[in-house]
């Protein structure tokens, strides 16, 4: 295991200690935020002006070698250097994902954490301040923070295995991943599974525990599933029976809807529907495994 790999997971470990730094602190407020020396808006800006003379087309051919396009005052994807294309964006690009520095405001401790977080997954740079659809009052960074604060804080997380803490924290970490700026984007879970797969190869733990993240991942949404009858509760209990992947599911959702509006308005409007469909897709897990 690299240095990065066992630094991220120590850090991950001492997160969810009780007490720490990252479980008391108010990511609620207001003005918390996530600070980078190279802000995702200094570089839109500067891609911006690299490509300003060419044409829409040219500029999504242009950028799609380092992972990434830019539409209007936004930009989706997951910056990667490319040393063999255009120099230019290429400065940019590793700027923005190599030599970054990150701060949390009168928070040093939470910002290490944070910086470790990105060294391991330097695809979470681009979450940092990167805007949700008008229902969410946090970007996409706080709100993956505070998903992961609330989850760590549940008393049923803290009685999982530490494995299972493992992968739903790497889960909680990549889910958002790929959704897009300022948009409803329904395909997202599926997208970020399929990034996370591609990103879980760099690290050193058992192909069973990536396709677990993967299977978190990809199902994170099965609430929203379930109650529009998309995904039957038959259907959610056959691919999520093994281990404890449908109780990581229903402590993920809670604070996924949690972690939407500082009201709380949002997870008061489903909370029963997942206290429903919590009982209901146990119950045939359980009938299952009693009778398998």
């Amino acid at each position: 295991m690299d240095k990065i790999q066992t630094c991220v997971f120590e850090t991950l470990d001492a997160m969810e200690q009780q007490g720490s730094c990252f479980l008391t602190a108010d990511l609620t407020a207001p003005d918390f935020c996530i600070e980078l020396s190279y802000p995702r808006k200094n570089f839109i800006r500067d891609i911006r002006e690299i490509l300003k003379s060419l044409s829409s087309q040219q500029q999504i051919e242009a950028t799609r070698p380092f992972n990434f396009v830019i539409e209007n005052d936004c930009f989706n994807g997951c910056p990667t250097p490319d040393n063999n294309e255009n120099a230019k964006i290429n400065d940019c690009v590793k700027k923005f994902v190599l030599n970054n520095k990150i701060s949390v405001k009168n928070n040093i401790e939470l910002s290490a954490c944070i910086d470790a977080i990105t060294k391991a997954l330097p695809e979470f740079l681009s979450l940092i301040g990167k805007i949700q659809h008008h229902t969410h009052d946090y970007s996409v960074d706080v709100h993956t923070l505070k998903v992961l604060q609330g989850v760590m804080s549940d008393k049923r997380y803290q009685t999982l295995p530490a494995s299972d803490r493992r992968v739903l924290q790497i889960a909680i970490l990549l889910h958002d991943l790929t959704k897009k700026e300022g948009e409803i984007d329904k395909s997202h879970p599926e997208c970020s599974a399929m990034a996370a797969k591609n990103i879980l190869k760099r690290f050193d733990i058992s192909q069973n525990l990536k396709e677990q993240i993967v299977l978190i991942i990809r199902n994170h949404d099965w609430l929203e599933r379930y109650n529009k009858g998309i995904t039957s509760a038959d259907e959610f209990a056959h691919i999520l029976k093994d281990g404890n992947n449908f109780l990581m599911e229903c402590i993920f959702a809670k604070y996924d809807l949690i972690a939407v509006q500082r009201s709380g308005f949002f997870y008061e409007r489903f909370k029963d529907v997942l206290a429903q469909g919590e009982k209901e897709i146990s119950a045939l897990i359980n009938h299952g495994l009693s009778v398998a």
